[in-house]
């Protein structure tokens, strides 16, 4: 091999000391053009959906706040900064801290903000920065400041400590008072007038939360016990108050305007910002037909419905549409997000391929801020989206049939989800091959439901934990939970998450028994006190019916019992007519379709169906028509396989033979086992 001569290092010294420089001067010329106030891109996603105008900050993000005009984003980090953003990604300024900024808040008119840090620095700017104070203390809990920033109130207290200190400081700085207080949870500010303008906090004494009004001298007015203010309409004349599921509203001098109970305990709640007299109320949906409730303090109640748990709940600016976000449902880490309309109806949903933990409402028209975990910033323009949903371009109903397929590098284990109505779902998830399917399936449990399918968590925290070791001599299976299976909201959220666990297991037959234990003990009550007799058995279907039920804009195939009343012994008449009623529950099928006999033996089941059969099949059927079909012939057929051990089922409309129209499935089947239901 020939050597490198001497003149070729020269060379390649100098290429290399060429292109560090080239990198140096890039890094400058970026330097100087982020301090320059210009717009700031970081990655963003695909460029050609203009639907997302999305940046990152590469940190968990603490606080986040807008202005009433949108004019600017005030957001802190755990990076120990603060950055200030108009509403075109300029980066106006950026300040460090030494210690964690845990407040950061914009006045309503947009000229100031203000910074409280764990540390005890309190900073006071103009967005400007040409006028500033700062103030140090204890560590800085709230702040809140009034619409034109003449007052900012902020609580300080030590780590830990019961004692909390409320100080008022006017626009110049000055301390006006300071008082003390139990720990203080929530702290609002409403108005810029001495004579008008009030703070309203929630503290603990005792233990139980207390409602105190002040005014801004600092004079308490009136107190509410057991009470923890929910909401304060903008210029302070109404607050919404909390106790469990009791919902009061109150005048700014205290009296009592209207009450409501509610079946759930109360989440959130917002005054509709163009009409104080309406107001819309969100909860846990344990023990309700809904969660989300719209009142009108003349009329009562307008509307109630259901939507996804672990909501975010917001109402546009104009007061004329409600916008709600959930990530906690779904396997992936994306957010379903929907816009619903004063009547309670859904004008269109969309997800953002991020787990949104705050929603801001700007008044921009059509305009969403939303902040994920790890510091992303999401503008959404959900213009695009009315259009379409105005051009009436919605997706279709969707069924995914069920699966003979059998397939060597995949192991497929069937999980069961919620629908909003708290039914369980069976879902067919292929997942990699492991040695312990069983830990799998459960792993998976948790994880969630798929996007796009309208099913929603049994354990809705992600978080949890079930850790198993399985007897194989004695066929027992021992799970350890976590702690976050003691907040399951209630009898009827835990009562759904014990038996999606138990059926998810139950197709492992070489489980005899089931035992629950957290803390190495076992248990005798599962969740939120759901009684519980150890151990458990699994579940094994005696007579399965295979019934469709639709979830949002989708079908499944759920699992029932025919429950026969007879003397016993098959009845498969009886089944099978059991099942087709229960796929007349769905509005699609056509009301005269009947079953006129079932003909069967050890080798052939026959269905005989009446000519409404035919309905269900038109020749020039859209997609949706022939996923009706679908669904219903499923529904049949692995009913028929299932109860009979037959080799084959045929179809037959009056007695005969009928070939349905091209693209539409076979009326008869062979049987192949296994077969996978509402594979993901």
């Amino acid at each position: 091999m020939r050597k490198m001569q001497p003149f070729y290092y020269i060379v390649l010294i100098a290429a290399l000391m060429i292109l560090v420089g080239i990198t140096n001067y890039i890094f400058q010329v970026s330097a100087n053009v982020s301090s320059s106030g210009v717009i700031v891109d970081p990655p963003s996603q695909d460029q050609e959906n203009l639907l997302y105008d999305l940046w990152f900050t590469r940190t968990d993000i603490y606080d986040l706040s807008i202005d009433q005009e949108f004019n600017h984003i005030l957001f802190s980090t755990s990076a120990n900064k603060a950055y200030l953003l108009d509403s075109e990604r300029k980066l106006h300024w950026e300040k460090s801290f030494s210690t964690s900024p845990r407040q950061a808040k914009l006045s309503s008119c947009g000229n100031y903000a203000v910074i409280g840090t764990r540390g005890g620095r309190l900073l006071f700017t103009s967005v400007d920065q040409n006028y500033r104070w700062e103030k140090e203390g204890n560590p800085v809990n709230l702040i809140t400041v009034s619409p034109n920033a003449t007052w900012i109130a902020a609580t300080r207290a030590q780590e830990d400590s019961t004692a909390h200190t409320l100080e008022l400081y006017n626009f110049e700085g000055e301390l006006i008072w300071e008082a003390g207080y139990g720990p203080i949870k929530t702290l609002h500010l409403s108005s810029e007038y001495l004579e008008q303008g009030k703070i309203y906090l929630t503290c603990e004494e005792e233990d139980l939360p207390v409602l105190i009004a002040l005014d801004l001298s600092g004079i308490e007015h009136w107190r509410k016990e057991g009470y923890t203010v929910s909401t304060v309409s903008r210029y302070g004349s109404r607050l919404a108050a909390r106790k469990e599921n009791e919902l009061v509203v109150y005048d700014a001098l205290g009296y009592k305007l209207w009450q409501t109970t509610l079946p759930f305990e109360i989440d959130q709640v917002f005054f509709n910002p163009q009409n104080y007299n309406r107001i819309l109320v969100y909860g846990s949906r344990e023990g309700a037909g809904g969660n989300l409730y719209y009142f009108d303090f003349a009329e009562g109640l307008l509307w109630t419905k259901l939507i996804i748990d672990s909501s975010l709940v917001s109402f546009t600016v104009d007061g004329q549409n409600i916008i709600t976000s959930s990530w906690r449902h779904f396997k992936e880490d994306y957010t379903k997000m929907f816009y619903i309309n004063l009547k309670g109806e859904v004008v269109v949903s969309w997800e953002v391929a991020m787990r949104v933990e705050r929603l801001l409402i700007p008044a921009k028209p059509y305009t969403v801020l939303v902040c994920g975990e790890d510091g992303y910033l999401d503008l959404i323009n959900i213009e695009p989206l009315l259009t379409i949903a105005n051009t009436n371009e919605l997706t279709q109903p969707v069924y995914k049939p069920a699966s003979t397929t059998i397939r060597s590098d995949v192991d497929r284990i069937k999980l069961y989800f919620a629908d909003s109505r708290s039914n369980l779902i069976p879902v067919t998830r292929s997942v990699s091959i492991t040695d312990n399917r069983i830990r799998t399936a459960l792993n998976e449990l948790i994880r969630g439901p798929a996007r796009n399918s309208f099913l929603f968590r049994t354990i809705p925290d992600q978080n949890a934990v079930m850790e198993v070791r399985f007897d194989q001599e004695e066929g027992s299976l021992y799970i350890e939970l976590s702690e976050e299976f003691s907040s399951l909201g209630g009898a009827i959220q835990s009562e759904t998450a014990l038996n999606s666990i138990i059926l998810t297991l139950s197709p492992f037959r070489e489980i005899k028994n089931v035992f629950f234990t957290m803390n190495g003990e076992l248990i005798d009550t599962f969740g939120d006190e759901l009684p519980i007799e150890q151990p458990l058995q699994l579940h094994q279907w005696a007579e399965p019916i295979y019934a469709p039920v639709q979830a949002g804009d989708r079908f499944y195939l759920t699992v029932t019992e025919a429950d026969q009343q007879g003397e016993g012994g098959l009845d498969l008449q009886f089944i099978m007519e059991k099942a087709l009623r229960l796929c007349r529950a769905l509005p699609e099928m056509p009301p005269g379709l009947r079953l006129i006999n079932v003909d069967y033996d050890a080798e052939l089941v026959r269905i005989n169906l009446n000519r409404e059969f035919k309905d269900l099949f038109p020749a020039d059927g859209s997609e949706a028509d022939k996923q009706i079909a679908a669904i219903l012939l499923d529904s049949l057929f692995l009913t028929a396989f299932t109860n009979s051990n037959t080799l084959r089922v045929e179809l037959l409309v009056e007695g005969q033979k009928w070939t349905p129209p091209h693209g539409y499935p076979a009326l008869i089947r062979y049987t192949r086992k296994p077969f996978y239901i509402n594979p993901e």
